[in-house]
This record gives structure tokens, C-alpha cells and sequence, in this order.
């Protein structure tokens, strides 16, 4: 018989197991998510480790690359990187080599990848194997790549070297004998950068890794490497150029450079921003300058910088190259540089300003880049005056902003946003693109000046989408970008500016930040010359001359405007006209002569770069196929006259005398740095977090708070079962 006792313990008993049965299910429940996410985790890293090993375009400086016929790359021996600069005025020339060693048994074939400025015009190639010098010949693309498929094949010696991208160039190397050594030799040319009163010569060592836009994705592009036809149907902007890097931070490119400078003028200053160096001055106005010791570490960019002493007006030189002297065409070509005022000269000052901030917390800007990045912001923000509106927009995966629309830049609202910057943290992908276009929309139409400042490594794949927003949305806005980091995309940094008619600032070190943000403020307020025009022997029709760039921008304190143009003659003097302050400005230059090619060669990189912005305009918004062609066809032209390696243009070198009878060959690859102050995802329990991952490290604390979680319920579970 159940007593009403026998029945609530019965009833209790019923409910303990319930309860228990509860426990148990949750314990199981979190354990099953936990291993999922362990186990995810796991297999992130065996795609990531996968992956290291999957694309010769993995590389950020000179690396050669080997593959066997099972796919396995193995690494071959990187002997060291010499590069040697000759700089005359702003012209430098640049000659580059990368010596290795095939350190294999086997003959092979290396991909060669590695990074150069943006404004590299590369003229000159060789290969150096052993007692023999092969020297380039530029073709067109498709021409190039099947001649040294043809010599590959024959069992010749042969290379090729292509550009994927402005800044990123590739060369292939075929048939290396087992121990041979390889030196590979290139020559180019380079207009150097005048920014906040100095000239600065940047010599680039690491790219760093790219971020795949998620409406962008581009797959592989090892199965195309030499095959034409496929590579011809792809997109020009479709090269595939991802990166990895080596977790462990060794010196893998060790590399010394030399520079020799005559700067045309006594210098008050000459200093290396990142690495220490030698200097010897030979005489009034040159310089012998060497990077310290046999090599130095290839995980930062190199930069030297000089100043020479400014007069108080804008200043003008002209130089005229006879190009019947340089062997080509019988024409003549003009290059005009347009140096500013000294800054305590300048007279007016932009007053009503709105000022929209773009920061990029994306997971490439961890470490110190994104000190850097919110130092400088927070710098800037004290520069505003109480009559300029700010904003701040940030971007990693999504995009936000701190105000609806810009706001009073009030005491209160900027230690508001200063608050708000400590809080950022960097995690997630870099979707940039949505951010560009939330912080050029929404623009007013009467009098405040629309600045907008993007602060970001830049490394990202879709640049030619971005600049189509720039060209699409710009309106009366000017865009400034900082590029933050060791090394930043300065291809894409540069070129967003140039085409927002504003100025590109970098911050390679910390140290640099209050000072470099402190003298763009004061160059965004003080436009040093405005509606600048061109007039040629008192024309601004230029008529037979062709001019570039066709659009000049305005130009700010502490910068220099250069233009450059092509006609059958010499123009007797040329004119500048612009806006100086509150006046009119114009000042003329007659012509100096040069015997120097460099003239001849910075013409043409310009007209390619323009040609280039053109094709790119009408790629992105469906133009005729025939028009493409026509300016593609433009671009081809242009490069193999000037003996240029371009999108379209490629050097190969074949030797004529049959090495390898065998017709074996296979392919190696070399480690990569990790550019310097980069956060390098480390083990985790043997489990390697995929670097490019966004919220990798918030999975596995939440897997581990989980096993804690299920951990305690099941030892509650035995103690309310042990206590019944």
C-alpha cells in the first residue's frame, strides 16, 4: 500500500532523475559542441597547413620555388639579395639581385616571386647560371610564356619574368641542374617620392598576405601559370597573389643595399627610418650609403630620406630629353617638377571642415599596427578645431560608425570618440569596400570641405573595385589614406589618393605617428596650390604634346607635383598657373637638356599607368569588349617600345644550347618572413591558428569554457546522485 510518504518520495525520486537525466543531456550537449569545435579547429589548421604548401604565389620577397611530381614543395637554399641604387635628383635606378642555389639532387624549375615600388618601371632582366648570361627580351604575354614553354620543354635553359601586379612580379626559372647556383639580375627605374619637405626612397622586402574580398573570391592560380590561353581568358586584375608566412622568425632573404646619391644640392638631413646605416659623403652633393653588416633582416620595407632647403614660393624645373640620343624614337620628352612653398609661408587655411575617419580592425592589422593606427587617429582628432564636424567609420567583416552622420568636433564628443578608440580591438577579414562607400555617401552640397582619411595596411586583392567606388562616389571629397604598418599595399595606399585628389602619409613604426599625422593635418589645411593648369610656349591647349597626368591634383604643403610630356619638339618654355593662397600664381621654367634615359622611361610608365585606369574603368562597368581591346592593344604597344615588362608584356630569356636531355623537372619553394610587428598566430595544444581566420581564438576559448561548463555539471551530477 503507498503511503503518502511512500508517494513523495516516489514523486521526488522521479524528479531527481528527470533532473538528473537534464544534467546528463546538457553535459553530453556541451561536450558534442565542444569537440566540434575542437575538432573544427583541427581541420582549419590541417587547411591552413595544406594551403601553405598549395599556390607558388605564397611568397612575400624573393623566393624560388620547386615541385616534385607528387605535388610536395621542398625548399631549396636562398643565398642573399644585393641591390645597388644610382639616384640623380628625383630619378633613381635601381639594379637588383637574388642569388640561390638549387640545394636539390634533381633538375628543376622555380618560381620566383618577390615585390618592387609601385612606380618600378622594369627595363632590363638577365639570368645567371653558372658561366652563362641570358639576357631578356620583352614580348607580349602570351608570346613570352609559350617561347619558355617551347625552350622548357627542349630542355633549355630558360626564364620568364611577368608583373601580376604593380608592385608584385614573378619569374619563372626552368631547367636548374642539381647544386647549380642562380643569380637573377633586374634594372628598373623610379620617380622618387617628395613628402613633408624630404625625397624618400622606399625599397620594398615582404608582401604582406592578401585579403580574399567575400564577393571577390579568386581561386588558385597554380594550374594557370603557364597555360596562355587560360591565363589570357582570366580578369586582369585576377592574379591570385596570396601570401603565407614562416612562424618562425628567422632571416630567410637576407639582403644588403647600396645607394649612391647626388642629390643636386647640400642636404641638411639624410637618415634611414628603420634600418641602420653607413654614410660616406664624397664630395658637396653625393653620398655613398650601405646598410650595415653582410645582410639585413628582408621583414620591414627599407626607407632613406634627405631634405634639401626650400625657398619661400612654389618652384618649378624643366628637363627636355633629346631621344635621338637614347636610340628610339625621334621624339622629345618634358618632365616638369613642381616643388610647394616652405609651410610658415603659406597664407590661407581651409575653415569649415567635415572630417570622416575610416579605421581598419581588421585581423592583418593586429599588433602593432593597430597601436599605430589608433595613435594616429587619436592625434588627429586632437587637430580638429571646435568649427570642424567628424565621424569615425571602422571595418573588419562589418562596417559601423560612431555617429549616425558627422558631428560637432566639441571637447565632449572627441574624448567621446577617444574612448571609443581604446575599446578597438582587431579580429575578423578586411571587407573594405563597404566602408569606402559608406564614408564617401551622404555628401552635403554647400560649402564645407569634405575630408576623408583612411587609416589601414591595405592588403587586400580587389584594388580596382575600390578605385571604382573612388571614381564613382568621390564627388567634391578629397581622400587621404595612411598606410599603417611594416608593410603596407603602397600600391593601393598610393593610387586612392592620387585618384581623391589627396595625399598618401606612411607610418612604419610607432614612433613616427604623432609627427607624421601632426604634419598631415596641417597639409590638409593648407593646400599650397590650387586649379593647377599646364600651359605649354603660353597654351593650355597642349595640342601635339601628350601630357601626363591629364588631371592634376592640388597640391599640398610639403609634397611635389611632377607632369611629363611627349612631342616631335622642344617647346620653347613652359608655364604653371594656379591658385597661391588668396592670389593667382604663375611661374615659368625654360628647358635644361639631358643626355639621362630616364625621362624617355617615366613617360612611359605614366602613359601605361593612365592606359591602365582606363581598361580597368571599363572592365568594372561592362564597356565593349572592343573598346578593351583597343586599350589594352594601346598598353602592349607602348611597353614593347619602351622595352617595359607590363600587365601584358613579359621578358624571357632562352638559352640556345639543350642542358637537360632528361626532361625531369620539379619545383621548390622557400619559407617566408613575417613582416615585422605582424601578430603571428602561435600553437594552441599543437594545433596552429590559420593566420587569415577571423575569430579563431574566440572559438577555441568558448570550446574550452563549454568543456568547463559540462565538467562541472557532471561532477554536480554525481554528488546530487551520490547524496540520494
Amino acid at each position: 500500500m503507498i503511503t503518502m510518504n511512500n508517494y513523495d518520495s516516489l514523486r521526488s525520486d522521479k524528479k531527481q532523475k528527470a533532473y538528473s537525466l537534464v544534467l546528463v543531456f546538457i553535459h553530453k550537449t556541451l561536450i558534442v559542441i565542444c569537440m566540434y569545435f575542437i575538432f573544427g579547429l583541427m581541420l582549419q589548421y590541417v587547411y591552413a597547413a595544406t594551403g601553405e604548401n598549395a599556390d607558388p604565389y605564397q611568397s612575400k620577397h624573393g623566393s624560388v620555388w620547386l615541385l616534385p611530381d607528387n605535388g610536395i614543395y621542398i625548399e631549396a637554399l636562398q643565398m642573399r639579395t644585393d641591390v645597388d641604387y644610382e639616384v640623380t635628383g628625383a630619378i633613381a635606378r635601381a639594379k637588383v639581385k637574388q642569388r640561390f642555389k638549387n640545394s636539390s639532387s634533381l633538375w628543376a624549375e622555380g618560381l620566383y616571386v618577390f615585390p618592387l615600388p609601385e612606380q618600378a618601371a622594369v627595363d632590363h632582366f638577365r639570368m645567371i647560371i653558372g658561366e652563362r648570361i641570358i639576357e631578356g627580351q620583352v614580348k607580349e604575354r602570351i608570346t613570352a610564356r609559350k617561347t619558355y614553354q617551347q625552350a622548357k620543354a627542349a630542355g633549355k635553359k630558360a626564364s620568364l619574368i611577368e608583373q601580376q601586379r604593380p608592385n608584385v612580379f614573378t619569374t619563372a626559372l626552368a631547367n636548374i641542374a642539381p647544386g647549380e647556383e642562380i643569380t637573377v639580375e633586374f634594372e628598373y627605374q623610379q620617380i622618387l617620392d617628395y613628402n613633408d619637405g624630404s625625397y624618400r626612397l622606399r625599397f620594398p622586402m615582404v608582401v604582406g598576405p592578401r585579403y580574399h574580398a567575400a564577393a571577390n573570391h579568386t581561386s588558385s592560380n597554380q594550374e594557370n601559370l603557364f597555360n596562355a590561353e587560360a591565363q589570357q581568358a582570366a580578369s586582369i586584375d585576377d592574379t591570385s597573389v596570396l601570401t603565407e608566412t614562416d612562424p618562425v622568425n628567422r632571416n630567410n632573404n637576407p639582403t644588403r643595399i647600396h645607394i649612391l646619391l647626388d642629390a643636386g644640392a647640400s642636404l641638411y638631413d639624410l637618415s634611414s627610418s628603420y634600418h641602420p646605416i653607413n654614410i660616406n659623403q664624397t664630395s658637396e652633393n653625393r653620398y655613398s650609403i650601405s646598410t650595415i653588416g653582410d645582410s639585413i633582416n628582408a621583414d620591414r620595407d627599407f626607407e632613406l630620406v634627405w631634405k634639401a632647403q626650400l625657398n619661400s614660393t612654389p618652384q618649378i624645373s624643366a628637363f627636355t630629353q633629346d631621344n635621338n640620343k637614347a636610340g628610339n624614337d625621334a621624339s622629345n620628352y618634358t618632365m616638369v617638377t613642381l616643388l610647394p612653398p616652405d609651410l610658415s609661408h603659406l597664407q590661407q587655411r581651409i575653415q569649415a571642415r567635415d572630417v570622416v575617419f575610416v579605421i581598419d580592425i581588421s585581423g592583418s592589422m593586429a599588433g602593432t599596427s593597430i597601436d599605430q593606427a589608433k595613435a594616429s587617429l587619436i592625434t588627429a582628432l586632437d587637430g580638429l578645431s571646435s568649427i570642424d564636424r567628424f565621424n569615425i567609420i571602422w571595418f573588419n567583416d562589418d562596417t559601423g560608425s560612431l555617429f549616425p552622420e558627422t558631428i560637432d568636433a566639441t571637447a565632449e564628443y572627441k574624448n567621446y570618440a577617444k574612448r571609443f578608440i581604446d575599446n578597438l580591438d582587431a579580429d575578423g577579414g578586411t571587407e573594405m569596400k563597404p566602408a569606402l562607400q559608406h564614408a564617401l555617401s551622404g555628401q552635403e552640397t554647400f560649402s564645407r570641405f569634405r575630408q576623408v582619411i583612411f587609416i589601414t595596411d591595405g592588403n587586400i586583392n580587389n584594388e580596382i573595385e575600390l578605385f571604382d567606388v573612388i571614381d564613382r562616389q568621390l564627388g567634391n571629397s578629397r581622400l587621404f589614406t595612411i598606410g599603417i604598418g611594416s608593410a603596407p599595399n603602397s600600391y593601393f595606399m598610393r593610387k586612392a589618393a592620387r585618384k581623391g585628389r589627396g595625399t598618401f602619409t606612411y607610418i612604419g613604426d610607432i614612433n613616427e605617428v604623432h609627427a607624421k599625422t601632426t604634419a598631415l593635418l596641417k597639409k590638409i589645411e593648407n593646400p599650397a596650390l590650387i586649379n593647377i593648369q599646364l600651359m605649354i610656349d603660353g597654351s593650355s591647349d597642349h595640342g601635339e604634346y601628350e601630357v601626363f597626368p591629364k588631371t592634376i591634383a592640388d597640391l599640398y604643403a610639403g609634397e611635389t607635383a611632377m607632369l611629363v610630356f611627349k612631342g616631335k619638339g622642344v617647346p620653347d618654355h613652359i608655364t604653371i598657373m594656379g591658385d597661391y593662397g588668396n592670389n593667382e600664381w604663375q611661374a615659368s621654367a625654360k628647358l635644361r637638356a639631358t643626355t639621362k634615359d630616364g625621362i624617355r622611361v617615366a613617360w612611359a610608365r605614366e602613359k601605361i599607368a593612365s592606359l591602365m585606369d582606363q581598361l580597368h574603368q571599363a572592365s568594372t562597368r561592362s564597356g565593349k569588349k572592343k573598346d578593351n581591346q583597343s586599350i589594352q592593344q594601346q598598353i602592349t604597344e607602348t611597353a614593347l617600345q619602351h622595352h617595359l615588362v607590363s600587365r601584358f608584356t613579359s621578358m624571357v630569356a632562352v638559352d640556345i644550347t639543350p642542358a637537360n636531355s632528361d626532361g625531369m623537372l620539379y619545383r621548390e619553394r622557400l619559407k617566408n618572413n613575417l613582416p615585422h610587428g605582424w601578430k603571428q598566430r602561435l600553437p594552441v595544444n599543437g594545433i596552429m591558428l590559420a593566420q587569415a581566420a577571423a575569430g579563431t581564438e574566440r572559438k577555441l576559448l568558448l570550446s574550452m569554457i563549454m568543456f568547463i561548463i559540462a565538467l562541472l555539471i557532471y561532477r554536480w551530477n554525481r554528488e546530487v546522485k551520490s547524496h540520494a
